[in-house]
């Protein structure tokens, strides 16, 4: 076992697009120049002895590059108060790398990706890697790993991939909606049988191939724990955070040249790495690869059975197997999940010779499942510099670095405040599932509202201020039960670890299998993240904003100045006002921007105008660059 290590860190990852201007002509382009921008960016790196200096890495389309701090921040103030300046350096070191003309946006998705002229260079479709009648194979980088995850997907599935993504239907949208980039003739491939009428469904915008979800962006945050029990509780603990991050950073409302019924990439991201059998869809054998977590992990005496009530049957066998060699029975479940599907990616010499000093083949299985949250161990060769992590991924990439520092800093404090508080935050995971569905609704902000437990404040955290609005309804009626001694018992097995022991009781408000509204309604954002206007009796829930408020109060002068505690302000007032609907969320800002361009018609369809005018505006005037060099920003560091 890893020994506990100091405070939890903060380490963001963030993803950008390569994109080529021509503004003669108004029109930009992906760049599928990645590995010559990289390699330039590693021979900076290798120039400078300073252990901050960034690094850059590919990922899995061309036009594609992640970057990440050089060292994990901690909690200390300063350290969060250099977020958003390390942001801008790191966006200044590949603009420096780049062509004149060429910039690193992190806008999620290329707007007319996949259509006849997107890329440059630009490549024919119907590659034998990909065999896509959209994209090119050069889209994907040209590494070993991204080709044969690739091909491995589209052979184990017996067909390539369907993405469908509802079609937003403005004024003059034809409808019935039929994709009319679609060539359903098209017979280079034995896939190409498709597309046909359950593949390409009416009413939605068709993709066939990996890159569509792949290369979209995101905000990442590595979460550094003290020991692997603080870990299993942050895992736990930010489960249910998962949709409400992804319905406020909502950013992609257009899908190879057409405005989405959606804001967010969730599903695209699930469909587009879907390895599943038509026979395992339709017996539910196993989730899809890129889907929801499928349980909670932490011994918390809170946790029910309920809570765990996900479809995924758990492989008993390979359960048993990690139960005989130590685990216990909440990670052997866990891990018994990511263990039951088939490695897209494995070497002979990996099963022949395999190298137990490293994590190697555990990784073939555990890195190529993708969910909202992920358990990483310590590697085994370097567990005592490398402690256990929790990845928070749902979060979509925003334009700016201001707007990126904003929700990384927001989760790092809301996840320090979740632990001094010892809120519990359970809710069943079926419940989460619909979240997620929830939060990539158009507008889901302001539109939708969202289950969440309304009584999840521990009684010794009961003076957290409120801090909401006379506008903001109230959490949930009064007829929520108090929490009582019964609500975080636990029987001879553990916190209620048999199916007996979840009967419904009248002293166990968590007793549905489903949930119910009392115990999680459906909540208004607002009231999510800033809190209800007034305490309501038997409600224990102020939202995660005066929570995050209540926690830096807490902390000493000596810890959190006056002034540095001013600095971290206008980061949770962007929370704030975007949970509030004060400001929009990327998604809507890049749908309003297309709506009232020149060329746009009324029909759904976003050309070449639009698009520049969205790179440019969005993409690139919003995120600041060109106010400064890297030379200069490293020097304010």
């Amino acid at each position: 076992m890893a020994p506990s290590r100091a405070a939890c860190g903060l380490r963001p990852s963030i993803e950008y697009l390569i994109v080529s201007l021509d503004g003669a002509k108004g029109i930009a382009k992906l760049s599928l120049r990645s590995s010559d921008i990289l390699s330039l960016a590693a021979q900076d790196s290798a120039s400078r002895a300073d252990g901050n200096f960034p690094s850059f890495q590919t990922e899995f389309c061309s036009f594609n590059l992640e970057s990440t701090p050089g060292k994990p921040w901690t909690m200390d103030p300063a350290d969060l108060l250099d977020v958003g300046l390390n942001m801008k350096w790191r966006r200044a070191l590949l603009k420096k790398h780049m062509k004149h003309n060429e910039y690193p946006i992190t806008l999620t998705n290329f707007p007319r990706f996949g259509l006849t002229g997107s890329t440059t260079p630009e490549y024919p479709p119907s590659g034998p890697q990909l065999e896509s009648q959209f994209i090119s194979d050069e889209t994907t980088t040209q590494r070993t790993r991204y080709i044969s995850t690739a091909k491995n997907i589209r052979a184990r599935r017996g067909r390539k991939v369907q993405i469908n993504v509802p079609v937003f239907r403005d004024e003059k949208t034809p409808w019935p909606f039929h994709d009319p980039s679609v060539d359903c003739n098209l017979r280079g491939f034995p896939e190409d049988n498709e597309p046909h009428e359950d593949t390409a469904k009416t009413n939605h915008i068709y993709m066939d191939a990996q890159p569509f979800g792949s290369g979209t962006c995101c905000l990442q945050v590595t979460l550094q724990a003290s020991n692997i029990d603080e870990a299993r509780k942050l895992y736990d603990r930010l489960i249910p955070l998962a949709p409400i991050m992804l319905a406020l950073t909502a950013a992609t409302p257009i899908y190879k040249g057409f405005l989405a019924d959606t804001d967010a990439r969730w599903n695209t991201l699930v469909s587009a790495s879907d390895d599943r059998t038509e026979e395992e869809i339709e017996e539910k054998i196993l989730s899809p690869r890129f889907g929801g977590n499928t349980s909670y992990i932490s011994p918390d005496p809170r946790l029910r059975v309920q809570h765990n009530n996900h479809s995924m049957p758990i492989p008993l066998e390979i359960k048993q197997k990690l139960i005989a060699e130590g685990m216990d029975d909440l990670l052997a479940s866990h891990f018994a999940r990511i263990l039951i599907r088939d490695p897209l990616i494995l070497c002979a010499e990996d099963l022949s010779q395999p190298d137990l000093t490293t994590s190697n083949l555990f990784e073939m299985f555990q890195g190529l499942n993708w969910q909202p949250l992920r358990f990483k161990p310590p590697p085994p060769r370097n567990i005592h510099d490398i402690g256990w992590r929790v990845e928070f991924r749902s979060m979509e990439v925003q334009p700016t670095d201001f707007e990126n520092a904003a929700f990384a800093v927001f989760v790092i404090l809301l996840t320090r405040a979740v632990l001094a508080f010892d809120v519990d935050f359970y809710m069943p995971i079926s419940m989460v599932e619909e979240n997620m569905e929830t939060a990539q609704g158009r507008d889901a902000v302001n539109r939708r509202e969202f289950y969440f437990s309304a009584n999840w404040m521990t009684d010794d955290a009961d003076e957290v201020p409120l801090g909401g609005s006379a506008d903001n309804p109230c959490i949930a009626p009064s007829t929520i039960p108090p929490r009582t001694a019964h609500n975080s018992s636990t029987n001879a097995n553990g916190p209620l670890a048999s199916s007996e022991s979840a009967k419904s009781t009248p002293d166990c408000p968590y007793s549905s299998p489903t949930g119910d509204h009392a115990t999680y309604p459906p909540t208004p954002m607002s009231t999510l993240v800033n809190g209800p206007p007034s305490r309501a009796p038997n409600i224990l829930a102020p939202g995660l904003l005066p929570l995050v408020k209540r926690y830096l109060a807490t902390l000493p002068t000596t810890m959190l100045t006056p002034d540095q505690r001013a600095g971290l302000e206008p980061y949770l007032d962007l929370v704030s006002r975007r949970a509030s609907g004060l400001d929009v969320t990327p998604a809507t800002r890049i749908r309003e921007v297309v709506r009232q361009s020149e060329g746009y018609m009324g029909d759904s369809r976003v050309g070449e105008e639009a698009e520049w005018r969205v790179v440019n505006e969005v993409g690139i005037g919003d995120s600041g660059m060109g106010l400064g060099n890297s030379d200069s920003i490293a020097a304010s560091r």
